[in-house]
């Protein structure tokens, strides 16, 4: 299948159940602070275009549960969530770009995936919000993301991390306290003061 150019930018905030900071994100080698990797992801389009239709303003929502020691030994049970309030072409394009198959960055995610595929790709109310340092995104009942940002030595600017090999965050990643959780398909939990981050995110396709 052929699909158009694409390109989409926003922000991109996440959370997990490991501990300050969680050693995924420097590399899916490392070994995870838990048991088990318990993972969100949430994405806010400031801008985007998939050929000529429009993604500004468009909110996805990921969830991952990766049963390994490291998240590299994939078999992730891995969730997608797509604002409701998306047009049928949006929604379409939204879940063609997040499942790895119009290039982008996200084929090198989706492999670590159960079979290669997400076990639910779900249309739901979603209320994302963004004040200063802090964002959330609540998707209907099932799940939510909030993320505050940790200020630096200075009590005043945020704490970063720059310099990294990241394929879906932007360069500079703001490091953030998270609580997130959700009740759907089989995943269950609920985490506060765990790993987060947000950062800006540009990607584009094929």
């Amino acid at each position: 299948m052929e699909f158009p150019k694409w390109e989409a930018a926003g922000d991109l905030f996440e959370g997990c159940n490991c501990q300050m900071i969680c050693p995924c994100h420097f590399s899916f080698k490392q070994r995870q602070t838990e048991l088990v990797c318990q993972a969100t992801w949430a994405f806010h389009f400031e801008q985007g275009s998939w050929g000529e239709i429009d993604l500004a303003g468009s909110n996805v929502f990921m969830v991952a549960l990766s049963p390994g020691k490291t998240m590299i030994e994939g078999n992730w049970t891995a969730l997608l969530y797509i604002d409701e309030r998306a047009t049928p072409e949006q929604a379409d394009a939204l879940s063609s770009m997040f499942s790895g198959d119009a290039g982008g960055p996200w084929p090198r995610l989706a492999q670590f995936f159960t079979n290669g595929k997400y076990k639910a790709v779900k249309l739901v109310p979603m209320e994302f919000t963004k004040q200063d340092r802090n964002f959330s995104l609540k998707v209907s009942d099932v799940a939510f993301l909030e993320v505050a940002a940790i200020t630096g030595a200075d009590r005043e600017e945020v704490a970063t991390l720059t310099n990294l090999k990241n394929v879906i965050h932007g360069p500079v990643h703001t490091l953030a306290h998270s609580k997130h959780g959700i009740s759907d398909e089989g995943l269950q939990w609920d985490c506060s003061d765990t790993h987060g981050l947000y950062s800006k995110f540009s990607w584009s396709g094929p």
